[in-house]
């Protein structure tokens, strides 16, 4: 036999290489072996049990192709080893045998192997659960393969928890693996609380680390679990009391469905008749007078509507045929109504619509909340989540207590990949990251694979975790941030491949969910659409541009203030290098205060940026570690009560205005969401654009920051109002931002003659520090450079006396790092030793005349001691 295409396993060890051939017997119903050391050709009888073949898929010559180009694709992979060596390119090259009982091969050759189905079966439910939720459970039991959206907030772990419920009471194996362990940890975080106590059941595995510490954390005894034994007959019970409670809140789902979408669909209708009140005084309309003979139903009045609206859109008047309907079969009494200008006829009918639906939703709103009220819904939740974990539990009691030993086996190092088969016996649920999910446990072929944040998983790396499941629950979201991937990662992958004739769901610019999707247009899958995390005003937004409306807000509006604001700073090109100095004098100075003043904790609030530059000079600037500060992309799978979004750039990009990153940015607030953006005209189809029109449109307040510099005069916007100022002051410097700085100085200084303060433009420093007793070689050396100077020196001009000085730093030549920063500090530091105090005004700064207004009042404080 070809041992490259078959693995043979008899009672439990592999025999491939020691085997000849085997051929089942139908006669015996055994398979009859031989060996190829057994010289005498004897035949070995296995039954059926004790033998388990199983072929390679990777003598496919399509699959081979597939593999060849995932294989390219590993080499580039970033991730290395200690020694240089790329982590996953190792990976890949161990896979010489891929199980065709695996989903990898439906992966790799869709038009060949395809997705099982399997009969739908009994499930449980001991972790809650909605419809949608169900239904995403009842799929990933039902089909070989199945993926699950979820948006933010909608119980993604919830339902991977009641997946791994109903696969243990199957006897199952599953691994759960997500790009990063904070994904996995929350799912063992769940399992270990003091109301499930399953912790034993779950070994972290995947790096050196987790392993190490599952090896040194291992009790050597199983817990008590006495309480969990219930006898079969009243397993039996609660197996039909469970069935019964499925049904019964699928039921009780939908009316709960229907009530929170109708009363969203109110608080709109409100607001939309509270702008259509507006319109109706700024044109002066007056609602007439309409009789219809019986009451009309909205949906009849917005037929009338639309009819009208057409007659406008054609130029024309109302027909006859309409109105004889309206009279005949809208029962609408005179025919003095249609004398009215057209306008008039369609206002009309939209009041009357408005009033009809507010009084159809009231209506059913009251009888839905009746109706709830009288299933009492969360008792019955109560009942299913308690019989569902009673029965889990019974089944574990059954696995662990059946076991002839009192004392559970201790695993070793050598264990993990000599005796895996063993380990995954004990521990059913093995949690790694996506990237370790083939070496967690050498050889071992899970029952199931169950992929969470795989729109963060490229494609190389979700096909190999696929080469150890025999099915596979992948979990994530298309409209979240995909995975992370440098400019030269996506130029080589493009590269490589163009090399290879392949489907475009193949490509390296697909996320592996977002590739699951394309090569599968019709694989079972579920959005997960109940959404219970941030306020119904924040994710409204994401639910109207970004989900089509079809997640159901199941958090309550009650009318809270602020929970959306937007500060938008002064006109000009304040971004340097995907920074913005602008934007974080907004936060401190104006944001934070704001929330501070309406109580908001400083643990709650969490501040994100697109880019990194931005993040690390917020993180330095504030006077508190209590607030986190990250990127959009490391805070995504997180949460906060308030969420601070900068978004930098003075005309966003395709990146800061990524509908992806606005997402996740958005989503991460539950209670409150501020944007700082720049002041500038944004482009009308932009992403933030649309987020401003939004809050604009929801009441809420849009901020015109009031934080200004005397260096926005250098911007193009304000060419007009630089050069009126600059002819009304002194030229003292070839650059402009001296020139200006000078002429608010004078300004200033002009407002308070009692100080006796005048100011010198460029001040030589050698003429400032005749003794230089206090400085070392170098400092003198630069202090009697004739061209050291201040820019500017605030000086008595009776005692002759400076007072302090002033420097003005354009950014880019000043930027740390620079020749001319080092010569700053140098600078910073002879003053310092001459007690000259020195104020720096970097262009991209802010609010300089109040610092300078500061500066001259405690001077003036300190004279007049």
């Amino acid at each position: 036999m070809n041992t490259d295409e078959y693995l043979i396993i008899c009672n439990g060890k592999n025999k491939t290489a020691e085997i000849e051939s085997c051929m089942y017997n139908p006669e015996t119903n055994k398979y009859d072996v031989v060996f190829t050391n057994n010289k005498n050709k004897k035949i070995y009888s296995y039954d059926c049990k004790s033998i388990k073949i199983t072929h390679s898929c990777l003598k496919d010559n399509d699959i081979k192709n597939c593999m060849d180009y995932l294989k390219e694709l590993a080499a580039i992979n970033e991730l290395k080893n200690d020694d240089g060596k790329i982590l996953l390119q190792q990976q890949y090259e161990k896979l010489d045998f891929v199980n065709d009982d695996t989903v990898m091969p439906i992966y790799l050759n869709p038009d060949k192997y395809k997705i099982k189905t399997y009969d739908k079966s009994e499930l449980i439910f001991p972790f809650g659960g909605n419809t949608s939720q169900f239904k995403a459970v009842e799929r990933a039991l039902a089909n070989q393969i199945s993926v699950i959206q979820g948006p933010p907030g909608t119980g993604k772990t919830q339902t991977i928890l009641n997946i791994i419920a109903n696969l243990l009471i199957r006897g199952k194996t599953i691994q759960i693996v997500s790009n990063n362990n904070s994904a996995i940890e929350n799912v063992l975080e769940k399992l270990s609380s003091s109301k499930y106590n399953m912790e034993f059941i779950v070994a972290l595995l995947g790096n050196s680390h987790n392993k190490k510490a599952f090896l040194e954390n291992q009790t050597g005894e199983y817990p008590d679990l006495s309480n969990w034994q219930i006898n079969a007959d009243i397993q039996v019970e609660m197996k039909n009391d469970i069935k019964t409670l499925i049904k019964e809140m699928t039921n009780i789902f939908k009316q709960q469905e229907e009530l929170v979408s109708l009363q969203h669909e109110l608080n709109s209708l409100n607001l939309e008749i509270k702008y259509f009140k507006q319109y109706c005084t700024e044109t002066g309309f007056t609602c007439g007078d309409i009789k219809p003979r019986s009451t009309l139903k909205s949906a009849t009045l917005m037929k009338l509507w639309q009819e009208c609206d057409r007659f406008a859109e054609k130029d024309r008047g109302v027909s006859l045929w309409f109105k004889i309907k309206s009279v005949f079969i809208y029962r609408i009494a005179t025919w003095k109504f249609y004398k009215k200008n057209l306008a008039n006829i369609i206002t009309l009918f939209q009041t009357l619509f408005y009033t009809a639906r507010q009084a159809e939703l009231n209506a059913r709103i009251k009888y839905l909340e009746n109706t709830l009220a009288d299933f009492n819904a969360k008792e019955k939740m109560t009942k299913l989540t308690d019989l569902s974990l009673g029965y889990l539990k019974a089944k574990l009691f059954e696995k662990y207590t059946n076991n002839s030993e009192t004392e559970r086996k201790v695993f070793t190092d050598e264990d993990l990949w000599k005796s895996a088969g063993n380990i995954v016996e004990e521990y059913p649920v093995i949690l790694s990251t996506t990237f370790s999910s083939r070496s967690s446990l050498n050889g071992v072929i899970y029952d199931y694979l169950i992929m969470d944040e795989s729109s963060q998983v490229d494609i190389a790396t979700g096909a190999l975790a696929l080469s150890c499941a025999k099915n596979a629950v992948i979990v994530g979201d298309l409209k979240q941030l995909p995975n992370v991937a440098t400019n030269y990662i996506k130029k080589q992958s493009s590269i490589i491949f163009n090399k290879y004739t392949l489907p475009d769901g193949y490509s390296f610019s697909n996320s592996f969910l977002k590739s699951i999707c394309i090569l599968f247009p019709d694989i079972a899958q579920t959005l997960l659409k109940e959404h219970y995390r941030c306020h119904p005003k924040i994710i409204g937004f994401c639910n109207q541009k970004f989900y089509n409306n079809k997640l159901i807000i199941m958090t309550q509006d009650r009318g809270e203030k602020n929970v959306l604001s937007a500060y938008q700073t002064v006109i000009g090109n304040h971004c340097r290098e995907h920074f913005n100095q602008r934007e974080i004098d907004v936060i401190k100075n104006e944001t934070l205060p704001s929330l501070k003043d309406e109580n908001t904790n400083l643990n709650d609030i969490g501040i994100i940026a697109p880019y990194k530059d931005q993040v690390s000079t917020i993180a330095g600037q504030l006077d508190t570690d209590e607030i986190e500060v990250h990127t959009v992309h490391k805070f995504q799978g997180r949460e906060k009560d308030t969420i601070v979004l900068t978004t930098v750039d003075n005309i966003v990009t395709d990146f800061s205005d990524d509908p992806y990153l606005l997402n996740v940015a958005i989503s991460r607030a539950k209670n409150k969401f501020c944007l700082v953006t720049s002041g500038n005209d944004q482009p009308l189809d932009s992403n933030i654009g649309d987020l401003l029109a939004y809050i604009k449109y929801n009441n809420f307040e849009i901020i015109k920051s009031e934080i200004y510099s005397i260096f926005d005069l250098l911007y193009q916007q304000y060419t007009a109002a630089r050069l009126e100022f600059l002819q009304k002051h002194l030229t003292v410097s070839e650059y402009e931002s001296e020139n200006i700085m000078y002429g608010k100085i004078v300004d200033v200084l002009h407002d308070r003659p009692q100080l006796a303060l005048t100011v010198n433009c460029h001040q030589p420093l050698n003429m400032l520090i005749r003794n230089t007793d206090r400085l070392n070689e170098e400092e003198s050396h630069y202090v009697s450079n004739m061209w050291t100077h201040v820019d500017f020196l605030i000086y008595n001009s009776i005692r002759k006396e400076p007072v302090f000085a002033i420097e003005v730093d354009g950014f880019h030549y000043h930027k740390i790092g620079t020749p001319q920063y080092k010569r700053d500090l140098m600078k910073d530091h002879i003053l310092s030793l001459y007690n000259i105090p020195l104020l720096r005004f970097a262009t991209n700064g802010s609010s300089e005349i109040e610092k300078i207004e500061q500066a001259l009042d405690e001077y003036a404080m300190k004279v007049s001691e």
